[in-house]
């Protein structure tokens, strides 16, 4: 049944939306410190540029295979520009230029695998109602002919209040599930914005922002408390290396951590939202177990980029993939 999931993800059809951000990372060498102040000073080895936020999600949802249309916002800035070079047979890039937005970048500096500095370029205004308009007729225009709708929210703007509200509608209306996973960081919970949507991705954190009392003890009664709450169909609470729990379809499902020896844990969370998008909503057990796999892989790499497909053939013992 897993290779016959696996199989299936090519003819997925995957509507993304959400903040996209840009990772860079350098490389180098500390010789010492700086001469003019008490720094270190660094020789620069190399520079990699990843997409992040939801463009790793989308670069997960294409190396299994899906067909994606991704609908973003992007800042009239040279960042901007490393978007131009990302193309994919399978890739419909809808992205919308916001004049008075900065492209969202952030920059890390290591030095042999040691993080250094983090900086980040961010402007979290919300989308004009001129933007938020735009946006939806997108979504609106294609939203009938995909398999699921996802959104990755980071909470850098581009998801306002009125614009969450019409795509959870237009996903009821379409019936089209929507599978929701926000990020709690720098603004607080907004989860209820999405109230009604057929499912929720959780860490342990976001959890707690829902359901002050989420308690793994007792996991069956805090996931149904925040069903519940949210309105939800089906929920999922992601546990890092202890697995995941979750109740879908009606169904408490435990499933298992893949060990793997952990690298970079940033991104694991986008890799299995793009990977369970994929899957078989009949067949949970199993599309929570490639999941869970396929986030452990995305922790084996240093940097915000997908594994290989292959690697997942291999760790589910299904041979070569084809």
């Amino acid at each position: 049944m897993k290779l016959g999931i696996i199989k299936s993800f090519k003819d997925k059809k995957i509507l993304l939306l959400g903040d996209a951000i840009l990772d860079i990372y350098t490389y180098g060498n500390v010789i010492g410190l700086s001469l003019d102040a008490p720094v270190p000073e660094m020789e620069e080895e190399k520079s990699s540029v990843f997409f992040g936020g939801n463009g790793l999600v989308a670069s997960h949802i294409l190396e299994l295979g899906g067909n994606l249309t991704f609908i973003t916002v992007l800042g009239a800035d040279e960042d901007a520009k490393h978007y131009d070079s990302w193309v994919h047979p399978k890739l419909k890039k809808v992205f919308l230029i916001d004049p008075s937005r900065k492209t969202t970048v952030k920059r890390r500096w290591f030095d042999q695998g040691r993080k250094l500095l983090q900086a980040n370029k961010v402007d979290n205004h919300y989308l004009t109602p001129q933007l938020e308009k735009k946006a939806l007729k997108l979504v609106e225009s294609n939203i009938k002919g995909v398999d699921a709708v996802v959104i990755m929210d980071p909470q850098h703007g581009m998801l306002t209040k009125n614009l969450i509200k019409n795509i959870v509608s237009l996903s009821n209306k379409h019936k089209k599930p929507l599978y929701v996973d926000v990020q709690v960081f720098h603004r607080p919970s907004n989860h209820h914005l999405y109230s009604g949507v057929d499912t929720i991705f959780l860490n342990e954190k976001e959890a707690r922002a829902v359901y002050p009392k989420f308690d793994t003890k007792r996991p069956e009664h805090s996931l149904e408390v925040i069903m519940k709450k949210m309105k939800l169909k089906n929920v999922v609470v992601k546990l890092g290396s202890r697995g995941s729990i979750a109740i879908f379809n009606g169904q408490y499902i435990v499933t298992r951590p893949h060990k793997v020896k952990a690298v970079d844990v940033c991104g694991a969370g986008d890799a299995f939202l793009g990977a369970f998008s994929l899957g078989d909503r009949n067949n949970p057990e199993e599309s929570l177990k490639i999941a869970n796999i396929w986030a452990a892989l995305s922790t084996k790499i240093h940097g915000t980029m997908p594994p290989r497909k292959k690697d997942l053939i291999r760790s589910l013992g299904l041979g070569r993939s084809r």
